[in-house]
């Protein structure tokens, strides 16, 4: 069967899966990616874009495509941009993915195909690693390791910007993480709540446009949400 239709045995009134792509002044990129989506989805599918208070013309170009463009007025971080598009989606499943065209956009459809059978698909950067600043790379080791050792996570790259979950799990984490350490936490409560987890190996590409990341600011945040979650378990009285 073709990964970019999935069989249908109702009406789709509500797409099944949402792709939620967080911009925070990424127009060179998100032009490239958005067209790469719309060629492989079909129409249970939908795509929103939270521009993060960007002041370039990322709302423009988005607009040009059929997706639902949510704007912050102003930067509040990839986290709260991610949780803006959860909260406003309507599919079953989240698949996110960033906008500066360094993840496989093709893996979608298979992700989205996963998700029928796993709890979180992680596409995690096995390849392209030399297009990873080398003290980033350094810093992803070191929060690897911890995670997986510290909560028993089970896929290789926690930091990953290419994620994919049923977004009742999400509901249920209550995400508090506003910027960069959004995945590490969703890692860390995923583990928590033992869901099932598959990890694709995935290139990563150069980005498109400069990066955003300070990374001692993004390194400290991650390593302060790895700590701060060792005492945290599912709660009974939510149902999980």
């Amino acid at each position: 069967m073709s990964q970019l239709m999935r069989p249908i045995d109702r009406q789709i009134d509500e797409p099944i899966t949402t792709i939620i792509i967080p911009a925070y002044n990424e127009e060179k990129g998100l032009a490239v990616v958005l067209n790469r989506i719309v060629s492989i989805i079909d129409k249970t599918y939908e795509v929103i874009v939270v521009d993060d208070g960007s002041n370039d013309k990322t709302s423009e170009v988005a607009s040009q495509f059929p997706c639902r463009v949510i704007k912050h007025k102003i930067n509040r971080g990839k986290g709260e941009a991610l949780k803006t598009g959860i909260r406003y989606s309507k599919g079953e499943d989240i698949i996110w993915i960033d906008a500066d065209n360094t993840y496989p956009v093709e893996l979608i459809p298979q992700m989205a195909e996963a998700l029928e059978s796993y709890d979180m698909v992680i596409g995690s950067r096995f390849y392209g690693r030399d297009n990873i600043p080398l003290f980033n790379r350094l810093g992803n080791w070191i929060f690897r390791n911890m995670i997986k050792t510290i909560y028993g996570f089970g896929a290789f790259d926690p930091c990953s910007g290419l994620y994919g979950a049923k977004k009742h799990y999400l509901e249920k984490m209550h995400l508090s993480s506003r910027r960069f350490a959004i995945e590490p936490e969703i890692s860390i409560k995923g583990s928590r709540m033992k869901l099932s987890i598959l990890d694709i190996p995935v290139s990563y590409h150069p980005r498109i446009g400069g990066s955003k990341l300070s990374t001692i600011k993004v390194g400290f945040e991650d390593l302060k949400t790895i700590i701060s979650h060792i005492l945290w378990y599912p709660s009974k009285e939510n149902g999980y």
